[in-house]
């Protein structure tokens, strides 16, 4: 958009295009052809005709403007126009009183349409004519030459002087007025074109993903619903198709963000390589793409899937690499699944869940038997806020002891839901529902306060140095404000920060670490002690251990549990044990159940353990009387 300069008319710069401006134009000639037959009707009704001739020849002349506007002519005529007036409010006021005709009035109002109609010089040249006018009809009136009905009681060129003075006051004001204006639409016009750009950088960054260019859920979105109606008229289906990329999150973890993203733009290059007019690629998250394609039946989609996993299956050089990727699809069919993107998406979701449950690089369609897992996953979130609200979980706690004198030396709180009419609901049937729909945030939150609560207590009444560990899922670190309800917990409860213990899974390393590396950092700083959970089961790295500053290393039970039976796994834990004692890290085995599994791993070296051989999680009075009764129940070697 080009700025006009200040030379130009302030109609240029309201009417930006020519269509307007000879619109304004138009409109501004029938104005004053409406002006001038009024003045004709009233000097007919008044029986003065001194006038009424000049009155219809600038009548006449406007009608002729009138059919010569056009966008090239617009300057040309508003400046006949301009004159023409000038000329008869000039030739009104030489017939009727000269410097005290009425007429004169018109000069500053004449004035205002020439900064609105024209440029500069026009209002030069017209306030110039104007001054002139004043002093002729001065000097006219003065040497007899006009005859007026109002006797001067001072000089006439003193009267020209003032309504000159007037004149220009009033074009000076009239100037300024219009120069503001010019200014203030100019900067509007900066304003609405910096915001037309914007608008536009929004809407691409809406529409297009910004690493690969392809259209994103949005363009998604809009496409289906719009082609949903014609789809259902005719005889086709519409797939909708899911393809996630399942092991991405590992190839994002090992080789970094910047190979990763390579890897999915060159995926998406290959994946438009099947584009078809019946088919058309979206992308919806990190490792996830959407296909929506018009079929004629299954077997065309199913076609479709297999070269959609063929094509991602074939390795990916980067670099020195070749990198092999796994994937698995979910589809859902337009008009048998849904006729709308969120319930076509949702089964779509369902069936790709139970592909990742399969074989690796398969792909599922929806089938009713899936409505019922998503109604009771929706069912079960559902119930999870009621559980919430009516504040229905409670804390067990399972012993945590020292391998040497099998002394009680803390515990592990472990989340129960005592769900009305059904009992005690485990654990691993509501955790994963709570993490996928955020919950797990709130109930997280209530477990971290409620263990550091209950740690307080058990101190308070002589069971003192016992600590309490909790587990923390991957989700409670996405909000960033994790460090800050930890800290909010120790202080509200008065616990001091070595006695709690926050458990992490390896699975969490994979996320973003630096993003989470900079909350456990900030945790680890004020004192808290941060365990690996789990150790052995994921993914695994000794970089890890120091990058997150772990202080306690955690074995997983299902080694301790087949250390008895396998050699190997034997071998595994006491290497997990040495490796520990050799980067001066604590180490706890768990899931030990029986007296020999507690030799074996004491003499290899561990220091703490859990397990049903000394306690089952059991509700915080249970465990008090448990800690309380000790000395006397422990087992003896």
């Amino acid at each position: 958009m080009k700025y006009f300069g200040e030379g130009r008319s302030l109609a240029t710069l309201i009417f930006q295009d020519n269509n307007s401006r000879v619109s304004q134009l138009k409109f501004t000639l029938k104005f004053f052809f409406t002006v001038l037959l009024m003045l004709t009707v009233n000097a007919i009704l008044y029986s003065d005709d001194s006038y009424l001739f000049e009155i219809i020849s600038a009548m006449v002349i406007i009608l002729i403007l009138f059919g010569f506007v056009s966008s090239d002519t617009t300057n040309i005529v508003s400046g006949m126009l301009l004159w023409t007036l000038t000329i008869l409010a000039s030739y009104q006021a030489w017939i009727s009183n000269g410097l005290y005709g009425t007429a004169i009035l018109a000069f500053p109002s004449l004035l205002i349409f020439a900064n609105i109609l024209s440029g500069r010089l026009m209002v030069y040249s017209l306030v110039g004519y104007m001054l002139l006018v004043f002093y002729f009809f001065a000097y006219a009136e003065n040497s007899g030459f006009i005859e007026t009905s109002v006797t001067s009681s001072g000089s006439l060129f003193k009267k020209a002087n003032n309504l000159s003075l007037m004149l220009v006051m009033s074009g000076i004001g009239i100037g300024l007025a219009t120069h503001r204006i010019k200014r203030v639409i100019k900067k509007l016009t900066e304003k609405i074109e910096k915001n037309d750009n914007m608008a536009l950088e929004v809407n691409k960054l809406l529409a297009f993903d910004k690493l690969t260019g392809l259209p994103n859920e949005t363009q998604c979105n809009q496409r289906l619903n719009k082609r949903a109606q014609k789809i259902q008229k005719s005889n086709d289906l519409y797939g909708f198709i899911i393809l996630e990329l399942t092991n991405f999150e590992w190839i994002y973890s090992s080789l970094g963000q910047s190979i990763a993203d390579r890897i999915i733009c060159y995926l998406a290059d290959r994946l438009d390589m099947l584009h078809t007019d019946r088919s058309h690629l979206y992308r919806s998250s990190n490792n996830e793409f959407i296909y929506l394609i018009q079929a004629s039946d299954y077997d065309e989609i199913s076609e479709y899937c297999q070269q959609l996993i063929q094509a991602i299956a074939r390795p990916f050089p980067v670099e020195s690499f070749d990198i092999e990727m796994t994937s698995a699809i979910g589809v859902s069919i337009l008009p048998f699944d849904g006729d709308n993107y969120q319930s076509l998406k949702q089964k779509a979701h369902a069936a790709l869940t139970q592909a990742k449950n399969g074989q690796v690089n398969s792909f599922k369609f929806f089938e009713e038997e899936m409505e019922s897992s998503i109604n009771k996953r929706v069912k079960m979130v559902q119930e999870l806020k009621k559980a919430i609200a009516l504040q229905e979980f409670e804390l067990f706690y399972q012993a945590k002891v020292d391998m040497k004198d099998q002394s009680i030396i803390g515990a592990e709180a472990l989340i129960r839901w005592h769900k009305p009419g059904e009992g005690i609901i485990s654990p691993l049937d509501f955790i994963p529902i709570a993490e996928e729909s955020g919950l797990i945030n709130e109930i997280g939150k209530w477990a971290l306060e409620q263990a550091c609560q209950d740690c307080k207590h058990w101190h308070e009444i002589g069971l003192e140095n016992l600590s309490v560990a909790v587990n923390l899922s991957p989700v409670q670190f996405q909000r960033g404000n994790l460090p800050n309800i930890v800290l909010r917990a120790l202080h509200n409860t008065g616990l001091q920060s070595k006695f709690l213990e926050l458990e992490i899974t390896e699975s969490l390393f994979i996320d973003d670490s630096e993003f989470i590396k900079d909350q456990v950092c900030d945790i680890s700083t004020k004192g808290v002690n941060i365990a690996i959970d789990d150790f052995g089961t994921g993914y695994s790295n000794l970089n890890y251990l120091t990058k997150f500053y772990a202080k306690i290393l955690k074995v997983d039970m299902s080694f301790v549990k087949d250390m008895q039976a396998s050699q190997s796994q034997e071998n595994l834990v006491a290497a997990i044990i040495k490796m520990s004692a050799m980067m001066e890290l604590e180490n706890t085995a768990e899931g030990i159940e029986d007296q020999a599994t507690y030799i074996k791993l004491k003499n290899m070296g561990c220091q703490h353990g859990q397990g049903y051989y000394w306690c089952r999680p059991i509700p915080n009075q249970e465990f008090i009387e448990k800690v309380t009764h000790w000395h006397e129940t422990k087992p003896t070697v």
